[in-house]
């Protein structure tokens, strides 16, 4: 009995509150209450009744509701316009755009309904017609400050920000005191990289809200930007002169520090933080990234291993800690470190790559493999775990293996640009070399400005003495994306050598030896091009070079000196 009693008293103050506010709608000229037009009591009723269970959360029974109050008060804008607002926040944007459409129809300068109509098709994600309908209300409200700043957002949305950026210039100078209007203009300036405009825009913010922290932090990317140390420092001291245990301030003054290699009072900072933080772990956390991204592994061990004092069972800290300990070539801390991160850990993934890692780089090829497998069976879709197992099988020589493991890979990401261009290297390697060719062809497909696909499909062409022309197009086109790489330049030098222009050859090659000085396939080349135009003696010069660098496979190479030499003699 005690609830229904509550649901009356409730309903007669609720009748009580709407009829109040009929005068005050009326006034409004946009909306009227339930009953403004119509008499019927039953309109107040479901409308009431609406409400309740829109308090309550269940909004499908509070759109059933107010349904039934306009079948009874049919001309009510008002409780239209609620309805619409009902079917947004059930996400039914079909009919809150049916409901609007149909008031805006019959009012065509109703600026509640105009306006809805833009925040749905906002909602939408429909930039384009969110635009044009906030466009329609400012025609008519031409000093609405929430109209300029929803239109403002639109743009950024939909990738203009320079209309954007013209947006709220407009709502700034239609209203000088418009703090939100400055805000975001000095934003989006900030991301045109007019950095001037930005530091405008944000003064003038600082000037309507004095020591405004948000403000302040703006500014500091600006003058960061426009390296103005001097106004960054100035900035920061501000903020904690306005704030003094404004943690992130001093987190981003000892940071600023580092970068601009003030270390001594960089350290000053992230010691008295250090020392105030001691209880929040967060904080200290953070510090020790900053070292790390700073690349000061040293001050990032220390810091992190006075976290692992309080708590020893962080995984994260663990992580940040083996690589740290990696930065500082303490492999087997690095190892213990990584492996103390646990399987339930984000970073357990990662911390399994870089164990691989570390495994290989001690010689232990076969636990680098059972620790890459582990992390591609924990994250299988995850490219760059395929193309580091698949670098592991190749460097054993394992090619099969490496080309299993690669085209598992692209199951998973088929365009992947990376594993077809390793999986055509691959396939080269072992023989395979129409698949190679057909993977390099996929590459250019997928990335036609890859260069080294565009080289390696050219060179070849010219090594198997087929297809010449096209091998100078590819690698004339590599060339327009790397026009200093002497690897690019030795190929066309090779393509040129196969077409038999020896002296065109030679002119890059050359040029290719002095990018690459210490290549023996590019010495061998460059001593092929001058047996070729018999100058024995040059050439003999370059093989002797080539072999000095070559690690493997060098029979050829010595056959070909021991010729040369052979000719030398005899001319004597």
């Amino acid at each position: 009995m005690l609830g229904n009693l509550l649901k009356i008293i409730l309903f007669i103050g609720l009748v009580a509150n709407f009829a109040g506010c009929a005068v005050l709608q009326k006034d409004a000229g946009s909306q009227e209450p339930p009953g403004a037009v119509s008499k019927e009591v039953g309109a107040y009723f479901y409308y009431t009744q609406s409400y309740l269970m829109k308090k309550q959360g269940d909004l499908s029974s509070a759109i059933e509701l107010l349904g039934k109050a306009i079948a009874r008060d049919r001309d009510s804008i008002y409780l239209k316009t609620e309805l619409a607002r009902l079917y947004v926040q059930h996400s039914d944007y079909k009919q809150a755009i049916e409901i609007v459409r149909e008031i805006v129809k019959k009012r065509p300068e109703h600026v509640p309904s105009m306006t809805m109509l833009g925040d749905i098709y906002a909602a939408q994600g429909k930039h384009a017609k969110a635009i044009e309908s906030y466009q329609k209300v400012l025609a008519l409200e031409s000093k609405s400050e929430r109209l300029y700043l929803l239109l403002g957002s639109e743009y950024v949305k939909s990738k203009n920000p320079e209309k954007a950026l013209d947006t709220y210039k407009n709502l700034t100078e239609i209203n000088p005191e418009s703090f939100p209007g400055y805000f975001h203009l000095g934003v989006v300036a900030v991301s045109l990289k007019r950095y001037e405009l930005a530091e405008g825009a944000f003064l003038e913010c600082l000037k309507l809200k004095p020591g405004y922290e948000q403000v302040l932090f703006k500014l500091l990317e600006v003058y960061e930007a426009l390296e103005k140390d001097k106004k960054v420092l100035d900035t920061y001291n501000k903020i904690l002169d306005n704030n003094p245990r404004s943690i992130k301030a001093a987190i981003g003054l000892g940071h600023y520090y580092l970068k601009t290699g003030e270390t001594a009072d960089a350290e000053k900072v992230f010691e008295k933080l250090k020392k105030r933080s001691r209880s929040n772990p967060l904080v200290i956390k953070q510090i020790a990234l900053i070292y790390l991204d700073q690349k000061r592994y040293k001050e990032a061990v220390e810091t992190l291993r006075q976290l692992l004092e309080d708590d020893s069972s962080k995984s994260d800290i663990y992580y940040f800690l083996g690589m740290a300990l990696e930065g500082i070539k303490q492999i087997d801390e690095a190892i213990s470190a990584y492996e103390n991160v646990g399987g339930m850990s984000s970073y357990h993934q990662s911390a399994l790559v870089h164990l691989s890692f570390l495994y290989q780089e001690k010689g232990d090829s076969n636990k680098a493999i059972e620790l890459m497998n582990q992390a591609i069976e924990k994250q299988p879709q995850d490219p760059g775990s395929y193309l580091f197992l698949g670098a592991l099988y190749e460097e054993m020589g394992s090619y099969e293996e490496a080309i299993d493991t690669l085209k598992t890979g692209l199951q998973f990401q088929s365009d992947h640009v990376r594993l077809h261009f390793r999986l055509g290297v691959i396939y080269d390697k072992a023989g395979y070399k129409n698949a190679s060719i057909s993977e390099m062809k996929q590459v250019i497909e997928i990335d036609p400005s890859h260069a080294e696909a565009l080289n390696y499909l050219g060179y070849t062409y010219a090594d198997l003495g087929k297809n010449l022309d096209e091998a100078e197009i590819l690698i004339k086109k590599a060339m327009k994306y790397k026009p200093n790489d002497g690897y690019i330049i030795d190929s066309l030098g090779w393509v040129y050598y196969k077409q038999g222009l020896f002296d065109k050859a030679l002119e890059f090659l050359e040029k290719a030896s002095k990018l690459v000085s210490d290549d023996p396939t590019v010495l061998e080349h460059l001593g092929d091009a001058y047996q070729k135009i018999n100058a024995p003696r040059k050439a003999l010069k370059y093989y002797n070079k080539a072999l000095e660098n070559k690690e493997s496979d060098k029979e050829p190479l010595e056959r070909k000196i021991e010729s040369i030499e052979k000719q030398l003699d005899q001319d004597i």
